[in-house]
């Protein structure tokens, strides 16, 4: 959903919010019309959930950061503008078109130094990014049904104390909607959602941004 779309329903809490805390500056407002011109699915982040990450890379000292799921790169860009200036963030994309636009946006925006896209599976890509680990906070964002598989990756390539955030956890109602449990990606995000709520190796909370944002921290071998 655009956040075009987003603002026509908001309640007018949500709108004061948006007024006073979340709002797009004109570099984001360019990204993501520039994304909408470019005929690239309307499905980003919003702003809201895009200042949440801008503040857990803060309050986490995230120097090296993670993202399944580039899109045209608007929550990315939300991620390197938080980093410090030797930090880094390592973005996957299947789509090679999506990945190139990412690209071109943040090299506009003054990010390119910062942020890089990964054109490819990004299950094919994990494989690779050992050398690279531990990230500091991990961002999940791309197909639902292998999120089980993401998530597992995210907390190999992780230390203790990471974070690990994943949108859309709630898909749009879908996730308790008992008419839809037979869907592929709902049973992969239960899947998901039991390995949140039960994993020892993870503590982990749903905060209720639009449609659901979960975020989990590693622990440390003390538990």
């Amino acid at each position: 959903m655009s956040t075009l779309e987003q603002e026509t329903q908001l309640s007018p809490f949500q709108r004061y919010l948006r007024t006073h805390f979340h709002q797009d500056d004109a570099d984001l407002v360019q990204l993501q019309l520039e994304a909408q011109a470019a005929g690239l699915p309307a499905i980003s982040i919003g702003p809201e959930q895009g200042k949440f990450l801008q503040l857990l890379v803060a309050l986490t000292g995230a120097r090296h950061v993670l993202e399944i799921g580039t899109l045209g790169g608007y929550s990315g860009a939300w991620i390197a503008r938080a980093l410090p200036a030797a930090g880094r963030l390592i973005s996957l994309e299947m789509n090679p078109r999506h990945a190139a636009f990412a690209q071109g946006q943040w090299n506009r925006l003054g990010l390119g130094a910062t942020a890089t896209v990964i054109s490819g599976s990004a299950l094919a890509t994990l494989l690779t990014l050992t050398p690279a680990a531990p990230f500091d906070m991990i961002f999940i964002d791309a197909d639902k049904e292998t999120y089980p598989d993401y998530l597992e990756w995210a907390i190999r390539l992780a230390r203790p104390g990471t974070a690990i955030v994943l949108d859309n956890v709630e898909l749009h109602g879908r996730l308790v909607d008992q008419a839809a449990q037979d869907l592929p990606h709902v049973r992969a995000m239960q899947r998901t959602m039991t390995m949140l709520a039960s994993d020892p190796r993870l503590v982990s909370t749903v905060v209720p941004y639009v449609d659901g944002l979960a975020v989990t921290v590693v622990r440390g071998r003390e538990g």
